[in-house]
C-alpha cells in the first residue's frame, strides 16, 4: 500500500523550507541571519490561510482575516483552512465591493497567528517582496501555500478603483487572490487582488496589483461595524471639475472650498500627478457622513491647506432587496420573495402586512417606491411589519447587487 496523506509536522516542515528558500533567494542574508529568516518564514505562512477559490491573511490574534470581495462574493462556505489543515468557520463582517476588500472573522475563542500591517513609511519601490497564495487551487490537495518572490514595483498608486495599490513582480495566479504580499520581515504590505495583462488571459504577467496596507487600515474599523453589509468609499465633491496643465492638475469648477483656478498639490496626503489620479484619491477614504478630505492647494501663489466634504461614491449596480409588494384592502402586503434574496434572509414573508419603510408611512404602493428612491446598494432598507398574529416587528434589510 503506498502512503499519500502527509502529517501536519511533516506538511509544516515543507512549507518552511519552501519560505526560507524564497527568503534566502530575495536577500542574500549572512549564516546568522538564517534563524531570524526562519522565523520570518514561520509568522508568514502561519498567518496564510485558504478562503474560497482564492487566499487570506489573518491580520489579529482573535482571527480577523483580510481577503478580496471577489473571493467571498456569492459564497455559502466561508470557511477557512490554515496550512496545517486544520479548518474554521468565520463570519463575515463587512465588504467593500469597489475597492475589493472583504473582513472576515474567525468563530473560535483561541488566539490565532497573525502578522502585523506594515506602515507607510516602511512602503518603498524596489523592496524585495513575497507573495503567498493557492495558485489554481494547486494547495487544494495538501494544503500547502505557495511563495513566489519578486520586488515591489511600485508603491502606493491609483489603479481605477484600486485607489491605494501597489504593484509588484512575485508571479501571481488566480488563486492568490486575497492572499498577502509581505516584506522580507513578514509586515503586511498588502493582498493580491488583480494581475494586469494585455492578453486578458488571467495569468502571471510580472505586473500583479495589490491593496495598500494603509487602506485596509483606513477600512478595517468600517469593516468591523458593518454587520455583515457593505461599506462605501470616499468621492470627490459633486460638480467638482478638473483640468490637467503642463504644471499640474487645475480646478476648472469649484466645489466646497475648492475654487477654479485651484492647483491641486496633494490629497489625503498623496501628490495629486493627473486628473485620474486625483479622482482615484479623492475616492481612497473610507466613507462616513462626516468625511473631509484633507486636500493641499495653491492659489494666486499661496499654499493652502483645506478641508473638502466628500460625497459617497456608490457601488455600482441596482439596488436589490427580493420583495414583490402588492396593494390590497387592507393596505400594502408582500406578495412574494425572492429565493436567496435579502429579504428571504431578513425573514420577511409572503402575507406580511407593511407599515413603514425607512420611517414613510405605507399606504400604497407608490409610497413604497418612494421610500426606496434614493437607496443604493449597501443601503439598509428598514421596513415596519405586521405578522398574521399582529405582532409587530422591524425588519432590516441590506440593499445587495443581484448575483
Amino acid at each position: 500500500m503506498i502512503m499519500v496523506a502527509r502529517s501536519r509536522a511533516a506538511r509544516s516542515l515543507a512549507i518552511h523550507v519552501l519560505a526560507l528558500a524564497a527568503l534566502g533567494a530575495a536577500e542574500a542574508a549572512p549564516n546568522e541571519a538564517h534563524s531570524g529568516d526562519r522565523a520570518a518564514a514561520e509568522r508568514m505562512l502561519a498567518a496564510y490561510v485558504f478562503v474560497a477559490n482564492g487566499s487570506g491573511v489573518v491580520v489579529s490574534a482573535d482571527g480577523l482575516v483580510f481577503t478580496n470581495h471577489h473571493v467571498i462574493d456569492g459564497e455559502d462556505d466561508l470557511s477557512v483552512r490554515f496550512a496545517d489543515g486544520t479548518t474554521y468557520p468565520t463570519v463575515l463582517l463587512g465588504t467593500d465591493p469597489v475597492g475589493d476588500i472583504a473582513l472576515l472573522r474567525i468563530q473560535d475563542q483561541r488566539s490565532f497567528p497573525h502578522v502585523p500591517l506594515a506602515g507607510a513609511e516602511s512602503i518603498r519601490a524596489g523592496m524585495d517582496v513575497l507573495a503567498v497564495g493557492n495558485p489554481f487551487g494547486l494547495g487544494d490537495a495538501d494544503s500547502t501555500p505557495t511563495l513566489t518572490r519578486g520586488v515591489l514595483s511600485t508603491a502606493r498608486i491609483v489603479r481605477e478603483d484600486y485607489t491605494d495599490a501597489l504593484q509588484g513582480d512575485a508571479p501571481v495566479n488566480p488563486g492568490n487572490s486575497g492572499g498577502p504580499l509581505f516584506d522580507t520581515q513578514a509586515r503586511l504590505l498588502g493582498i493580491n487582488g488583480q494581475i494586469r495583462t494585455l492578453s486578458g488571459m488571467r495569468i502571471n504577467s510580472g505586473v500583479g496589483l495589490a491593496i495598500c496596507a494603509t487602506q485596509l487600515a483606513a477600512f478595517r474599523p468600517l469593516l468591523e461595524a458593518a454587520g455583515g453589509g457593505y461599506v462605501h468609499h470616499s468621492d470627490a465633491p459633486r460638480g467638482l471639475a478638473l483640468i490637467q496643465r503642463g504644471d499640474g492638475v487645475y480646478v476648472r469648477e469649484g466645489a466646497g472650498p475648492l475654487v477654479a483656478g485651484d492647483r491641486l498639490v496633494a490629497i489625503a496626503d498623496r501628490p495629486v500627478v493627473s486628473v485620474a489620479n486625483a479622482i482615484g484619491l479623492f475616492a481612497s477614504l473610507p466613507w462616513t457622513a462626516d468625511i473631509t478630505v484633507a486636500v493641499a492647494a495653491e492659489r494666486a501663489g499661496e499654499r493652502l491647506q483645506l478641508a473638502v466634504p466628500a460625497a459617497r461614491k456608490a457601488i455600482p449596480g441596482k439596488a436589490w432587496h427580493g420583495l414583490v409588494v402588492d396593494q390590497r384592502d387592507d393596505g400594502l402586503r408582500v406578495q412574494q420573495v425572492d429565493d436567496d434574496s435579502p429579504a428571504k434572509r431578513a425573514e420577511i414573508g409572503p402575507g406580511d402586512l407593511l407599515l413603514e419603510a425607512n420611517g414613510r408611512s405605507l399606504a400604497r404602493k407608490l409610497d413604497f417606491l418612494k421610500a426606496l428612491v434614493k437607496l443604493e446598494v449597501g443601503d439598509w432598507l428598514e421596513l415596519k411589519v405586521k405578522r398574521s398574529d399582529g405582532s409587530e416587528k422591524l425588519i432590516r434589510i441590506l440593499l445587495k447587487l443581484r448575483q
